[in-house]
């Protein structure tokens, strides 16, 4: 299922360029450079071993937890954004349904991310389109001193353009795509269009990681955490692509 939302703004092919400003958080505090990990997408996506491997709740005892994962059995999506959880699945009518009364009470099966007490804040100041996101959060690191080395969490805040999103449930629309194979009706996601939408973006960066944190062709493993206009419930979704407009605020740990 497709839902386009939007007033149709097309991405900027212009380059990002980044305004730093100083940490945020707990200025005593650094991240100690630990992922957390539970599950690799080539398990619980290619060879469908989807069963639960933690529960949400024992993640956000420690503070300043963030995170994007998977639901048990593929069936929805999962973003922790310094330790609320958001959690938003597909019901039996092929809608979005957020989970906001039992959140932690949830399993995920495919879970990403890290304790992070600290942050650099950095801010866009040129738009950066989808297919040279990558290469900016990369440089955007070098130049905080984040080793790109190694999978690091990262924030983004703001206005995006072109976003491209889906909600699992119950199988991988991008594996099918790849695999070309067609989900029959009670597996199809939903899959979302924003031409432009203000939100928070939780991801993580990890380089020569397909199979293992990320899809192919890409270093980030990316969710999108957004106000749905019409319900006003808070939604989630695995971006498939993303545009970064002028003035989205660019979190790294610190």
């Amino acid at each position: 299922m497709l839902i386009r939302i939007g007033l149709g703004c097309a991405m900027l092919l212009l380059a990002g360029f980044l305004g730093v400003r100083n940490v945020t958080g707990a200025d005593a505090e650094t991240w100690d450079g630990t992922i957390v990990q539970y599950g690799r997408m080539h398990e619980a996506i290619g060879q469908q071993q989807h069963q639960g491997r933690v529960e949400l709740k024992t993640l956000v005892e420690r503070p300043h937890f963030y995170g994007v994962a998977a639901l048990a059995r593929l069936e929805g999506e999962v973003t922790i954004l310094d330790g609320k959880v958001t959690v938003t699945c597909v019901d039996d009518k092929g809608r979005l349904e957020p989970d906001e009364s039992t959140p932690l009470d949830n399993s995920a099966t495919l879970l990403v991310g890290a304790y992070v007490p600290a942050w650099t804040e950095h801010k866009v100041t040129a738009d950066v389109a989808f297919d040279e996101l990558d290469q900016f959060l990369a440089d955007a690191a070098a130049k905080a001193g984040v080793s790109t080395e190694k999978p690091f969490v990262f924030t983004l805040e703001g206005e995006f353009s072109g976003a491209r999103l889906h909600v699992i449930n119950g199988a991988c629309p991008l594996h099918a795509r790849l695999r070309k194979l067609e989900l029959p009706k009670e597996r199809q996601p939903v899959e979302v269009e924003l031409d432009k939408i203000r939100g928070t973006v939780v991801g993580v960066f990890a380089k020569d990681a397909v199979g293992d944190i990320t899809h192919p062709a890409t270093s980030t493993h990316m969710h999108l955490v957004f106000t749905d206009g019409k319900s006003d419930k808070t939604i989630t979704g695995h971006v498939e692509q993303i545009g970064l407009l002028r003035g989205v605020t660019v979190r790294l740990p610190k």
